[in-house]
C-alpha cells in the first residue's frame, strides 16, 4: 500500500481539490484507491458524495479507525474510488499521537494499493500522524507571501521527520495560480532553482472549470478534456502517483517526538 498525504499548514491553498484529483487519477489507473478524510469540515466528503452534510455524523467515518470494536465503513464515490468519509467531531482524537498511529495503520488492513489522506490545515494529530507514515507528501501551495510561508513550515516539517524515515518524499505544488500576475510567475521561477526536484513543473491555475467539475462529481480531465487545464492536471496527478510508487515504505510504527 502507497499512502500519500494532501497537507498544508494554511488553508485555502486548494489541498481538498488536488487530493480528490489524485484520487481520481490512482483509480483510473486501475489502483484499489481509499480517499481518506481527516478534515472535520468535511469538504472531500461533500465533494465526493454530493452530500453536504455526509460528514455530520460520528457513524461510518474516519473516527472507526480509533476504535478497535469497530470496521470502517467505505462507501463508493462518485468519482468511483472509495471513500471514509470525516466527522465533524474528528477533532476529539487530536489529543494522542500514539493512538493516531495505531489508527491508520489500520488501513494496511484492507488491500488498497493507494490511499490518499486529506489533513486538516490545523498541525494536530490528524496532520502530524499521516504526514509520519506517508511515502509522499504533498504540499499545495499559492505563489505569494503568505502560501510561500506555508511551504516553508511543511519543508522544515518534512526534514525534520525526514531524519527517521530517509525515504520521506515530499513534492510541492503551485495551486490557483493566476496567469495574469507578473509577481506570482516571479515567485515561480525563484522557488524553482531552490527547490529543485521538490517542486512539480506542472503548474495548476485557477480555474472556474475545476470546481464546475468537482461540483459534478468528475476530475477535469473528464469533465472538460479539452480544457488546457485538463492535461496539466492529469500530468502532475500522474507524476504524483509514480512518485509514491517509487518509494521505499519504512515506516515501522514508532513514534516521533
Amino acid at each position: 500500500m502507497k499512502t500519500i498525504t494532501v497537507a498544508n499548514q494554511k488553508g485555502g491553498v486548494g489541498k481538498t481539490t488536488i487530493a480528490l484529483h489524485i484520487a481520481a487519477a490512482a483509480h483510473a489507473a486501475g489502483l484499489k484507491t481509499l480517499l481518506v478524510d481527516l478534515d472535520q469540515q468535511g469538504s472531500a466528503s461533500f465533494l465526493a458524495t454530493g452530500d453536504q452534510n455526509a460528514h455530520r455524523t460520528k457513524e461510518n467515518t474516519a473516527l472507526d479507525l480509533w476504535y478497535e470494536d469497530r470496521e470502517p465503513v467505505f462507501t463508493e464515490s462518485l468519482f468511483g474510488f472509495q471513500l471514509l468519509k470525516s466527522s465533524d467531531e474528528i477533532d476529539a482524537v487530536d489529543d494522542d499521537v500514539q493512538e493516531g498511529i495505531v489508527a491508520l495503520k489500520r488501513l494496511g488492513n484492507y488491500g488498497f494499493d493507494c490511499v490518499i489522506l486529506d489533513a486538516p490545515p490545523a498541525p494536530g494529530v490528524r496532520q502530524v500522524v499521516p504526514l509520519m507514515m506517508s511515502d509522499l507528501q504533498v504540499a499545495p501551495f499559492t505563489a505569494d507571501a503568505l502560501g510561500t510561508q506555508g511551504l516553508v513550515s511543511m519543508i522544515m516539517g518534512w526534514q525534520n521527520l525526514k531524519k527517521r524515515r530517509p525515504s520521506m518524499k515530499l513534492r510541492a505544488l503551485v495551486n490557483l495560480h493566476k496567469v495574469v500576475s507578473g509577481t506570482q510567475k516571479a515567485i515561480i521561477e525563484g522557488l524553482r532553482p531552490k527547490l529543485g526536484e521538490l517542486l512539480l513543473p506542472e503548474v495548476l491555475t485557477d480555474r472556474e472549470v475545476v470546481k464546475h467539475a468537482l461540483r459534478n462529481g468528475k476530475s477535469i480531465w473528464e469533465y472538460a478534456p479539452k480544457d488546457p487545464a485538463a492535461d496539466v492536471w492529469r500530468a502532475a496527478c500522474e507524476r504524483l502517483i509514480q512518485e509514491a510508487s517509487e518509494a521505499d515504505s519504512d515506516y515501522a510504527g514508532e513514534e516521533v517526538a
